[in-house]
């Protein structure tokens, strides 16, 4: 018998109603294998549909490797409701069941915390009487004051943990940057509120803990960071990425760098404030820094000159001028274009700067972590300077990162990075911004992540574009791992028993007379829908959604919620279920954020209707760059791309409908390139069993 069925054997005594599908058995016992593996091939990639049960399969096969080998079992995943459910249900539930209970703790971001010190500064500091300070600021400003008093008072007599999202009340965007802090800005033990600390406090936590919940963010921006500042390094940590399908996704954000001109002219401002402050607070080391102080009164001015450099030669192009005049957006500079060109000597000088800069400040701010340990500076005065010389070391770090991509030279036999601009709003103001990323977070992933973790295992629901783990392998950088790492689970459904598949006859193509076939979706939707159930249409538009609905008869918006309206998704889904609750009929019109993750188990969801096939738009840089890229290696960028992300955005949405071996009901799609098109047929050859019926 295996530890693996062991470990099944007690959950089924301890839960009842709990009996282990095969499926979730046999995805556990890949999973345990897999972490027997010698160092860097512990990698398992299980695709595992609805019903199967994951959460309870990937803590069981990860269980025992962690706890015998003293390792962190860090679970992340993409949504809040997931990680919610981990920590309220699953692991509490998974955690009785064992011989030893297990410690977990859910871990967010440093920036969701609030700094009790920043947030004292705030709370007491009197406003500032400068004149330059209009109507609307000076009003903001005694807002934010009062606000900061009453957060400190609740958290000070412990009605509140200093966690941002257990707020009930909305906390402006702009206070709560200025009382949170990152790890550059934080004074660490040297801090009188490092005792009552809500960040240190779930630190200490997490030390303790065997099992840590986070997010792909917090994950992928540790790693970004070098690993091991917020979490434990790679190195001790077994990783289960929850929802990995959304990986690549957001790993290629985490890559991706910019360069914004108004945050460095204040950055650089704010580093010549703490300047002028340096010999007063640091007299006591002042024969240590007679050269460091004559080098950055060199260095900040010549930042500003090299700034100004970039944006003059950036704004006699006239890419930029039709940018800014809003003519085009996101447009992308490529290497040994004139503009790049003109700009590599200016961005070398910064370069040259930056690094300067960002040494010098670096040791600063060990200069004043230092003195407040050895009570050489008053705490008042050292958790003031502290976080802006930490914004400063911060900000010229992110700044080296961006010029690490955009200086790197194109290479033929290797995808290049992508360099594009934007205007952006940044401290109320509008400020163009330099864009550069690798085209593919492949090199990121493995680099950070899987060449570095103890183990690693990602499962979703949907990995697979038309039934291979082809593009998910190549995104996720997994090209070394052959198909032995790879599994893909059957589900427990009864597809053709539970649920119908209905294409109906449709005269007109969504994709070449989009005005008649926006009409026929009208008349189609009247046809089929049944108002007193439960229904969900997904669209792939918001202007398609708003037309269709203002063409719909009154009982049928009568009991329609349309995203974007008035409510948020998770209020349209709270009415929802209260409407079918009551006993009434209830239908969602609703765009991607309703085709993945919105669970409606049994009579909460009886008919999904697919409007048109949810073939993806790319608009992005990062992803018209990708297909140039497929084009010139001889490839085609529709077969691969386009196909396998809209299989897998299909099988998602129709994946709406069976939540629950229970459940039953049908799906009907208003697009009949399904069945006229090659590739329709493919993607209908990939889609679950379900009974098909045409019409």
């Amino acid at each position: 018998m295996t530890a693996v069925t062991t470990l099944f054997e007690r959950i089924e005594a301890a839960m009842p109603d709990f009996k282990a599908r095969p499926q979730q058995v046999q995805m556990s016992e890949f999973i345990a294998q897999a972490m027997s593996k010698p160092p860097q091939k512990r990698v398992a990639v299980v695709e595992a549909p609805t019903g199967v049960g994951k959460t309870l399969a990937y803590l069981t096969g990860t269980i025992q490797a962690a706890l015998l080998q003293k390792k962190t079992l860090v679970i992340s995943t993409a949504t809040v409701n997931l990680q919610q459910q981990l920590i309220q249900k699953d692991l509490p539930q998974f955690s009785a069941t064992l011989e030893e209970p297990i410690r977990f703790v859910q871990v967010k971001g440093r920036r969701r915390y609030v700094c009790p010190s920043k947030l004292n500064q705030v709370a007491t500091t009197p406003e500032q009487q400068s004149l330059n300070i209009d109507v609307d600021e000076k009003y903001q400003q005694v807002l934010h004051t009062a606000q900061a008093k009453q957060l400190l008072s609740d958290w000070d007599e412990e009605r509140w943990d200093g966690d941002r999202d257990s707020r009930r009340d909305k906390i402006d965007a702009e206070l709560w940057h200025q009382v949170s802090t990152d790890s550059e800005g934080c004074a660490g033990k040297s801090c009188s509120f490092y005792l009552r600390c809500p960040y240190y406090k779930l630190r200490r936590e997490m030390t303790a803990a065997q099992v840590v919940v986070a997010n792909h963010d917090l994950i992928l921006s540790d790693a970004d960071l070098g690993g091991g500042l917020v979490l434990p390094n790679p190195e001790e940590i077994l990783f289960v990425f929850d929802e990995a399908h959304n990986l690549p996704r957001k790993a290629l954000d985490h890559a991706a760098k910019a360069l914004n001109f108004i945050q460095l002219y204040q950055t650089t401002e704010t580093a010549d404030s703490v300047l002028k402050k340096i010999p007063s607070t640091l007299a006591y080391r002042q024969h240590d820094f007679g050269y460091m102080l004559s080098e950055l009164r060199r260095d900040l001015p010549a930042v500003m000159s090299h700034l100004q450099q970039i944006e003059t030669i950036l704004h006699s192009d006239g890419v930029v001028q039709d940018l800014l005049e809003k003519h085009i957006s996101e447009p992308r500079i490529f290497w040994n274009s004139p503009l790049v060109n003109a700009l590599l000597i200016p961005c070398q000088g910064l370069l040259q700067r930056a690094n300067s800069i960002y040494k010098h400040y670096s040791v600063l701010a060990k200069w004043i972590k230092e003195g407040l340990e050895k009570t050489q500076l008053p705490n008042k005065v050292g958790e003031a300077l502290l976080p802006q010389v930490g914004t400063v070391q911060n900000i010229f770090g992110y700044l080296i990162d961006f010029m690490a991509l955009f200086l790197e030279p194109d290479q033929e036999d290797r995808p290049p990075n992508v360099r594009w601009l934007s205007v952006e709003t940044f401290a109320k103001q509008q400020t163009l911004v330099v864009h550069a990323g690798p085209m593919t977070a492949a090199y990121f992933l493995d680099r950070s992540l899987w060449s570095r973790a103890y183990g690693v295992v990602l499962t979703s629901a949907t990995l697979r574009g038309l039934g291979v783990f082809h593009r998910f392998r190549l995104d996720c950088g997994l090209h070394r791992f052959d198909e032995q790492h790879f599994l893909a689970v059957p589900s427990p459904f009864n597809y053709q028993k539970q649920a119908t598949l209905h294409i109906p006859d449709m005269r007109f193509l969504p994709n070449e007379q989009q005005q008649q076939w926006q009409q026929e979706v009208v008349k189609k939707l009247i046809d089929i829908i049944d108002v007193t159930e439960a229904t969900l249409v997904l669209f792939t538009s918001k202007l398609v959604m708003e037309a269709v609905y203002r063409q719909c008869p009154a009982a049928i918006t009568a009991i329609t919620m349309v995203q974007g309206d008035n409510l948020s998704p998770k209020n349209m889904v709270h009415r929802h279920i209260r409407q079918i609750e009551s006993g009434k009929g209830s239908i969602i019109f609703g765009l991607d954020r309703f085709a993945e993750g919105v669970d409606l188990p049994g009579h909460l969801c009886t008919h999904v209707v697919i409007t048109k096939l949810p073939f993806p738009v790319f608009t992005r840089p990062i992803e018209q760059a990708k297909q140039e890229w497929i084009i010139r290696k001889g490839g085609q960028p529709f077969t691969a791309l386009s196909l396998p992300a809209v299989s897998v955005k299909l099988i998602q949405a129709c994946g709406r409908l069976l939540r629950k071996e229970t459940d039953s009901g049908r799906i009907t799609i208003l697009d009949k390139r399904l069945l006229t098109k090659g590739y329709g047929k493919q993607l209908l050859a990939h889609l679950p069993d379900y009974q098909l019926e045409q019409s």
